[in-house]
């Protein structure tokens, strides 16, 4: 039994996995990052940061868009030009229309927030560059090219049913990826020297994945440690190449010129992007044989992927900071803020060794750590004692320990990978 449904249903997602998917991989081609997603979310809030809601808001933005085509555009004209036509029409009226009026929602931008924020929605994306809008202008006419596809496909339910199936798991492997990562084994420390503490010090630890081909910077900030759990971070510090890869991490210096980059994955990304593009064109070309229908099911499932992007880098941002900076937006728009420590106390006046521990704890082992000290769980449950307290903190959360106190982390039955950030003074200057 063929349905229009079932067609409908299966082609407009497949479109939009071919579009969304094209932007998450354009940064390797030269293209800015751009945040589709995440522009939804700054409309819940200057400081939101990227989430689930701006993608359930975009989806629903895609879906009213494939309702229009399917129930007015391609009932009145269902040439092969129509689906072409209304992608570029799409592409202008989101561009020029849509986006400026999300930026004047969005209100003003969460301070600290760059001029090239791509969470912050302007005409045509410009703030990123004229590249953002070229890989705009591509993304919908993969997505028009997928919908002359799949004018004339013949959908029965098996065929449907198997194609939404491995898309739906294709997406959900590659979601996984970076956090069975974050689960490796990993047992190192790094020393960094501060001169001194910064007004109100606290410890700020963020998450800054990058897709392929992403660079922040150059730019300089404080002192701090880059830890990578999977990809692998690139920078040129100093104006030396540095390579952080999964369990390593290297410490940059107060105001070193330096940028943050994700270089290891672009050959892949290319070779995905180049897939896609091949998959829509011989989709196209297919149009009406018997085959058109697993070439848009293979084009769902390569997009599937490409829009959860395994390929990204990720990798967290450790460093003591001014009260002055607390809450800044995200340098990148699928950041987040892991965990910002109350203000330390009891730490010493001076130069100080900034201490970053990253280690994975077996099934209830147990480590000890002098304070002033923030410990962050990035994968796992720990129990905490400090001064015979005992608390719980879960994955992406953390606590502080004052200067002088002793802190006991034991891990679950499942054990834990910990982040742990001390401050060690020192007396030569």
């Amino acid at each position: 039994m063929v349905s229009a449904s079932l067609r409908r249903t299966f082609v407009g997602t497949a479109a939009v996995a071919t579009s969304l998917g094209w932007l998450q991989l354009a940064p390797a081609f030269g293209a800015p990052v751009t945040a589709p997603a995440g522009i939804f979310d700054r409309l819940l809030g200057a400081d939101r940061e990227a989430g689930p809601a701006g993608w359930a808001l975009l989806l629903l933005g895609e879906a009213a868009l494939l309702a229009f085509y399917f129930l007015v555009v391609e009932r009145r004209w269902p040439g092969r030009i129509a689906p072409m036509v209304f992608a570029v029409g799409a592409w202008l009226v989101t561009g020029a229309v849509v986006m400026p009026q999300v930026g004047l929602l969005q209100g003003a931008p969460p301070p600290g927030a760059l001029a090239n924020d791509p969470m912050s929605a302007t005409f045509f994306m410009l703030n990123l560059g004229a590249g953002a809008a070229v890989a705009g202008l591509i993304g919908w006419l993969l997505f028009g090219a997928v919908l002359a596809a799949g004018r004339t496909l013949n959908v029965g339910p098996m065929a449907f049913s198997f194609a939404i199936g491995a898309a739906v798991l294709a997406a959900a492997v590659a979601i996984a990826v970076p956090a069975v990562a974050v689960r490796a084994s990993s047992d190192h420390v790094v020393d960094g020297r501060l001169d001194a503490l910064p007004a109100g010090a606290f410890i700020s630890v963020l998450e800054l994945p990058q897709p392929p081909g992403a660079v922040l910077g150059p730019h300089r900030h404080v002192a701090g440690f880059v830890a990578d759990v999977s990809g692998t971070a690139t920078m040129v510090s100093g104006g030396t190449l540095v390579d952080v890869g999964p369990g390593d991490a290297s410490f940059i210096g107060e105001q070193v010129p330096h940028d943050h980059e994700n270089r290891a994955a672009v050959p892949a990304a290319i070779a995905l992007g180049v897939l896609v593009v091949a998959l829509t064109i011989a989709s196209v070309l297919g149009s009406g044989r018997r085959s058109s229908v697993a070439l848009v099911a293979a084009l769902l499932v390569v997009g599937a992927i490409a829009t959860a992007d395994p390929l990204m880098n990720h990798w967290y941002f450790v460093a003591v900071r001014p009260a002055a900076q607390r809450g800044l937006a995200m340098p990148v728009p699928a950041g987040h803020r892991t965990y910002e420590s109350a203000p330390l106390t009891g730490a010493v006046a001076g130069p100080q060794v900034e201490r970053l521990t990253d280690r994975r704890l077996g099934a209830t082992a147990s480590a000890r750590f002098a304070g002033p000290a923030a410990i962050v769980v990035l994968d796992g449950e720990v129990s905490i004692v400090v001064d015979g307290r005992p608390s719980n903190v879960s994955a992406q959360a953390g606590t502080t320990i004052g200067g002088g106190t002793e802190a006991t982390v034991q891990s679950g039955s499942g054990g834990a990978r910990i982040l742990v950030v001390q401050l060690i003074a020192r007396s030569e200057p």
